[in-house]
């Protein structure tokens, strides 16, 4: 309302004039109109936000409360209280000279007392320095936050908040996914960072949707950073090798540039960890050898070598010999007829057919029957021959050696005889696969690498590890695994160490 003039009548200008003849000065009468509080403001480090007109303050810290106002001059006391609907807290007053224009009156709050916490009002009142009834007031809301209180039910109370930089009012300060008491109590993780160790995944996804540690960049330290494992590559962050396959994950990645999520990269029905460690083949060719069978049909079909176009040597690749030839890719000279199969197949003869089926010892006129009944008088006479002066050996008769299925026919499974000066010593018998093992070990104390089977035998790995898979399923040998390399021992020659509980049982 804006101010009136006064009203003078004459009965008053009789009496100004008498005290001006007096020598006396009237005293001007304050009242409700000569006073304005335009603002009242709140600050300091007590502060902790201010929104909609609401002050937030903390109990512990120090504050100043600003009345903002215009008075006609004069002296004036103004005081600034809190009320609530159950009690009045005053917190001071101050005197000051009322200068007609736009002044400032502070007063400083260092700890609010322990019954003035939580939501009140703050008002400001202006009186005549005479006492009286207030001249003018202001007010508006506030809340209190005491020291050991959590304004925003994040498990972290409200002075630990201002210690690590959160915000009283917001449970998720960094808006990552998790509360800042957890952030701060139990995973150690940064509440005003999102991302606290920087390997692209915000802490909430780390903790809550792949288990991972957010304080660390490669959780399961297999050379990838968390991040690059779920964004680019789609692998197990906690895992370091997500496909279980036998290569870690950046193995796969970096080095052999396999699919560290699919352990069968190149679907040729091999793992990629045994293609590398064991075969030596390429995980992400399925005929690393070109010869036009896949990996595993060489090593679990044919018994061919997979990194050898031509296992046996014998001038035709592995592929043909199977799909077209109908050779034995492990024979040079699938009928035995002295003639190696790519010679036969060059010259045009047949590499399956019998030996000596269609050529006449003895020349062109003589008739099949009688050169049979020659041959064969012959072969005995001199046989004999050879037997009693004690110049050959006779060999082993086929059917006492192991047999094996290959390309739809039976072949002894036997090694080329051993003679003398051979890599193992002289040797009356053909060794089988089993026997050269067995051979290996004696000359070993019972026990030795499987690395040194492949050097004593000249076996590719992968057949080294299948001949000793086959002996350790029969019981004939143990592998016992020491980090990438196994050793192969005899049933009684394992060490102790090596032992299950349950043996000597």
């Amino acid at each position: 309302m804006p101010p009136q003039r006064a009203s003078w009548s004459g009965y008053t200008l009789v009496v100004v004039l008498i005290l001006l003849l007096a020598g006396v000065a009237p005293v001007a009468s304050q009242t409700a109109d000569s006073v304005e509080i335009r603002a009242l403001e709140h600050s300091g480090q007590g502060v902790v936000a201010s929104e909609e007109g609401r002050t937030y303050v903390t109990a512990w810290q120090p504050s100043s409360i600003s009345v903002v106002m215009v008075a006609t001059e004069g002296s004036y006391e103004v005081c600034v209280y809190t009320q609530r609907a159950d009690a009045t807290t005053a917190l001071d007053c101050r005197q000051f000279q009322a200068t007609g224009s736009e002044q400032r009156v502070t007063v400083d709050v260092e700890e609010w007392p322990m019954n003035a916490t939580g939501e009140q009002t703050l008002v400001a009142e202006v009186r005549d320095s005479a006492g009286g009834d207030p001249l003018a007031t202001a007010s508006h809301p506030l809340v209190v936050f005491p020291a050991e209180g959590d304004a925003d039910g994040d498990s972290l109370g409200n002075q630990r908040e201002l210690e690590h930089g959160t915000s009283i009012l917001v449970a998720d300060t960094d808006t990552d996914g998790l509360d800042d008491g957890a952030e701060v109590n139990r995973f150690e993780t940064d509440p005003t960072n999102t991302d606290t160790d920087g390997d692209e995944l915000s802490d909430g996804v780390e903790v809550n949707e792949h288990g991972s540690n957010p304080t660390e960049i490669d959780t399961d330290g297999d050379g990838l950073e968390d991040g690059v494992e779920v964004t680019t590559y789609g692998s197990d962050p906690t895992t370091g090798d997500t496909d279980g396959d036998g290569l870690i994950d950046s193995e796969e990645v970096q080095v052999y540039q396999t699919n560290p999520t699919n352990p069968d990269t190149d679907e040729d029905g091999l793992e990629d960890g045994p293609e590398v460690n064991i075969h030596e083949t390429s995980p992400t060719a399925t005929d690393t050898d070109g010869d036009g069978l896949t990996d595993s049909e060489e090593l679990n079909r044919f018994e061919t070598n997979p990194t050898e176009v031509d296992t046996d040597g014998d001038g035709l690749e592995d592929g043909r010999e199977v799909s077209v030839t109908n050779t034995d890719p492990n024979q040079g000279d699938t009928d035995g007829d002295g003639v190696g199969d790519g010679t036969e197949i060059e010259e045009g003869t047949d590499p399956n057919s019998a030996p000596g089926s269609n050529i006449s010892p003895l020349g062109v006129g003589i008739q099949p029957t009688v050169a049979i009944l020659v041959i064969g008088l012959v072969a005995l006479i001199g046989g004999g021959l050879a037997i009693a002066t004690g110049k050959v050996r006779l060999p082993n008769s086929v059917s006492n050696q192991p047999q094996r299925r290959e390309n739809g026919r039976t072949q002894p499974d036997v090694q080329p005889t051993q003679t003398e000066g051979g890599p193992h010593g002289p040797s009356e018998q053909p060794l089988s696969d089993e026997a050269l093992v067995f051979q290996l070990l004696d000359e070993n104390d019972g026990q030795l690498r499987q690395s040194a089977v492949v050097e004593g035998t000249g076996w590719s790995k992968s057949k080294v590890s299948r001949v000793l898979s086959r002996m350790a399923d029969d019981d004939e040998i143990q592998k016992i695994n020491i980090g990438r390399e196994n050793i192969v021992t005899r049933p009684d020659s394992v060490p102790d160490h090596a032992k299950s509980p349950f043996d000597d049982q």
